[in-house]
């Protein structure tokens, strides 16, 4: 009797181990259901950074002959960054852009050494830590100051470097 109990238990144990096995089909379906549920957002990123990022509003401003791609956003200020309210003015040419505020950190650095005594940084919602390398009050210093950047060889600038940022509260 003991023999039949032990001999039933191991076929049912058997049958668990093969019935519990992943398969090709199982993998296909899983595939089919994620295609599908991101067909049905079309595009549309629902997390919360993709919200914050469709609410910076991106224009370009024309000053003079020139034409300066302009973001306007929400930022707070890091500690530590050298930036404040007091500090920050209407139009800030940013040259940086990160997500770890240590990169952000090393890049102010390296500005204020190859002599750009104002730069800062600032943070959006996301968080994106901005490097400010100088701040002005109107657009045609702000574009006077663009160029200058641009034309500065010792920064190496990735697209969509260097904007302008014109902080929100200064936009109402």
């Amino acid at each position: 009797m003991k023999k039949t109990h032990v001999f039933i238990l191991a076929l049912l144990a058997a049958l668990g181990f093969v019935s519990c096995k992943t398969n090709e089909n199982n993998y296909r379906a899983a595939y089919q259901a994620a295609i599908e549920h991101r067909e049905e957002a079309s595009g549309v990123d629902s997390t919360i950074y993709a919200r914050i990022r469709n609410q910076a509003q991106e224009t370009l401003l024309a000053v003079g002959n020139d034409t300066l791609p302009v973001r306007t956003e929400y930022i707070g200020y890091a500690e530590g960054g050298g930036a404040s309210r007091e500090k920050v003015q209407r139009y800030n040419v940013v040259v940086g852009q990160f997500k770890q505020i240590f990169n952000a950190n090393a890049m102010r650095q390296r500005l204020i050494a190859s002599g750009y005594p104002d730069a800062m940084i600032v943070n959006t919602r996301e968080p994106l830590y901005y490097v400010v390398a100088t701040t002005c009050s109107t657009a045609a210093e702000a574009a006077e100051l663009f160029n200058k950047i641009k034309a500065d060889k010792n920064l190496v600038l990735r697209s969509p470097l260097p904007f302008v940022l014109q902080p929100a509260h200064f936009a109402r």
